[in-house]
């Protein structure tokens, strides 16, 4: 059955969305997203297999709306699940001849829904998850959400594009390791009673820029005024050979996000910005006033939350009718916001490691943790390299996470489905319980790209360690990843973490090749429990 999904408009609600369209892009069938630019391309570093449908950037362009729903028509989709609240996405839909729809009846536009479903409260990621959830339901296999804990908006960033930030922030003088600097963002797309004043954005610059740390404003090209007035009153006051730069407008939204990845910590209002640096694994102090922090807050245990209660929060309203700013944003004092920024700096390991972060050893799971099988999918066939299981029972007595990320290509050419994929793990993790051990984690890329297009997970990309090391909150300095090819190695060296081989699965043949071949540092062992011995 094919199926459409409708995107969020608003970027932050796409950034909430992306664990329940992950999961949906992960389920067998055709799936068409369909969005407008941004969120259609945030949704496809998730989904890279997916078709898409660019919708124009305004419902209001009738001639555009009307293209877009010839487009639906051709796409001949079965399902439709509306993750856009608006009465025009499901009219959409309906005139697009869909014949099943889901979503909630938001709007009064239940009637133009043959599923409607209860919205529920809690936040809006548990919101989503739970509508693709209920969409999902009668297919052979329902979508199995991950715990909430584990289901954290996660958004893949290429080598490119880091590569690209780092270089900015080096031109900038930001790049030096030493400097601290934190990222600033003071704008806001919904509406001024979202915004915390501007003079305080530059009073928090200037306390700082006093105690030698330096700042990035990011933001869009409409706030590059607001960034130069920021980094002007810090400049003032610099000490310590702080550094405070403009990057308002600086590029695209993958560059501001790659700007926010390198940052130790971010001060956002409640916009799409704040949940972008969620996304890539920033901690992030949350400046919310009408607006409720239960909903949209930022997912994850490393963020800082800034809210008090006003008899009238939260209204929801883009502009507060009592006075300018709003009084719930007002009340946000600059002390405060330091307290709480110096605190999730303490949550980066790039300031300073502490044990929020973990050590974690990631594994490759054929020819490294299990004896290598082409395309297993039988879990009889489920064997541990030999040692490997007493080896993780005393590492992870030792306080290491424990994980693996494998590329698992038989999905993407059909060899096997996703239930066997679960079968296979499922007897894994019995294995490995019989030996003392449980993993905290297992990635997997379902692509190839000769079947769903390239991606950003796929070894040697460093997307799934990326994932990986985000959603279980470990020490990229005390992270170590064991495989048995040269892909693993590139990986993990692309995701700046130590790296070992083992000679087990294709690591022998891997070591004849031609001097050079494999990355500078690395480490070589016979086998996983060899290794594991010399990181004890």
């Amino acid at each position: 059955m094919k199926t459409v999904l409708r995107l969020p408009n608003w970027v932050g609600d796409t950034l909430l969305a992306l664990p329940a369209i992950r999961r949906l892009g992960e389920c067998e069938g055709p799936l068409l997203l369909a969005g407008r630019s941004v969120p259609l391309e945030l949704a496809r570093r998730v989904c890279p297999g997916a078709e898409c449908l660019q919708l124009a950037e305004s419902s209001a362009d009738l001639a555009a709306w009307r293209h877009d729903l010839r487009a639906l028509r051709r796409a001949r989709a079965e399902r439709g699940i509306l993750l856009a609240p608006s009465l025009s996405s499901a009219l959409w839909l309906r005139l697009g001849g869909v014949p099943q729809r889901w979503g909630w009846p938001t709007q009064r536009r239940g009637f133009l829904l043959t599923h409607p479903q209860p919205r529920g409260g809690g936040h809006l990621v548990a919101q989503f998850s739970r509508l693709v959830a209920a969409a999902r339901a009668d297919h052979a296999k329902p979508l199995e959400l991950a715990p909430p804990d584990r289901a954290r908006p996660w958004l893949p960033l290429d080598a490119e594009r880091r590569t690209r930030a780092r270089g900015f922030l080096e031109e900038a003088g930001l790049g030096a390791e030493g400097h601290a600097w934190v990222a600033l963002c003071p704008g806001v797309r919904y509406g001024s009673a979202k915004r915390w004043p501007l003079e305080r954005f530059a009073w928090l610059a200037r306390a700082l820029a006093r105690e030698g740390v330096g700042g990035l404003v990011v933001g869009a090209a409409g706030e590059r005024t607001l960034g130069e007035q920021i980094c002007y009153a810090a400049g003032a006051e610099a000490a310590g050979g702080a550094v405070w730069r403009n990057a308002c407008g600086a590029g695209d939204l993958l560059h501001a996000a790659g700007l926010l990845r390198a940052a130790p910590a971010a001060v956002c209002n409640d916009t799409g910005t704040l949940h972008l640096a969620a996304a890539v694994g920033t901690p992030v102090v949350a400046l919310f006033g009408p607006t409720d922090p239960r909903w949209t807050g930022p997912w994850g245990r490393a963020h800082r939350i800034l809210h008090h209660d006003f008899p009238c929060a939260p209204c929801l309203r883009r502009h507060c009718p009592f006075a300018d700013p709003a009084p719930c944003m007002a009340s946000i004092g600059v002390g405060e916001v330091l307290r709480a920024l110096r605190d999730a700096m303490l949550e980066r390991p790039a300031v300073r490691a502490t044990a929020a972060w973990h050590p974690a050893v990631l594994l490759d799971r054929d020819g490294t943790l299990i004896e290598h099988e082409p395309y297993l999918h039988d879990p009889a066939r489920v064997r541990l390299t030999p040692g490997s299981g007493a080896a993780l029972r005393r590492v992870q007595a030792a306080g290491y996470l424990v994980a693996v990320v494998t590329n698992q290509s038989g999905l993407a050419r059909r060899i096997f489905d996703r239930r066997a994929l679960e079968q296979v793990h499922a007897r894994l993790r019995q294995l490995l319980g019989l030996e003392g051990v449980a993993l905290d984690g297992i990635y997997v890329c379902p692509h190839h790209p000769d079947f769903t297009g390239p991606c950003d997970c796929r070894k040697p990309a460093a997307g799934l360690i990326e994932q990986a090391l985000t959603e279980l909150g470990v020490d990229r300095r005390r992270a170590l990843l064991i495989g048995d090819t040269i892909e693993d190695l590139q990986a993990g060296r692309a995701a700046e973490i130590a790296t070992s081989l083992v000679r087990t699965g294709h690591g022998a043949a891997q070591l004849r090749q031609p001097r050079g071949a494999l990355p500078r540092g690395v480490t070589v062992h016979e086998n996983l429990a060899a290794a594991l011995r010399e990181r004890l």
